[in-house]
């Protein structure tokens, strides 16, 4: 039997706000909305949002990675729209990486070559 991730669900504070951050600013479009639970098409996983699941703290120990053509190429789209953590920066002999957070303090990153 073959695993594969089909389904991040992260919850937010700011339901509008998160909407806002993967919408408009990461580009990703809806797939479905319920409510307070929104779907986004990313790919062979789909990112769920749900206002349902607010973070009681601060504190995050997940991370959402989107897999990218190039990271580089995405850091300089997104660089003016979204504060970065670092540049990117070789993490193996094949991928890059570069790190941001959402809205609600979600750790995320982009990979993929550079």
């Amino acid at each position: 039997m073959e695993i594969r991730l089909g389904l991040i669900v992260l919850g937010s504070s700011d339901l509008e706000r998160s909407l806002h951050f993967y919408c408009e600013l990461l580009e990703l479009p809806i797939k479905a909305r319920f409510g307070e639970f929104v779907l986004f098409e990313t790919g062979a996983a789909t990112l769920a949002i749900s206002g349902e699941l607010r973070a009681a703290s601060g504190e995050t120990t997940h991370e959402c990675v989107f897999s990218v053509a190039s990271v580089t190429q995405s850091y300089e789209r997104y660089k003016e729209r979204i504060a970065f953590i670092n540049v990117p920066r070789a993490v193996n002999d094949a991928n890059w990486a570069v790190n941001f957070t959402d809205p609600d303090g979600h750790q995320c990153s982009f990979y993929g070559p550079q």
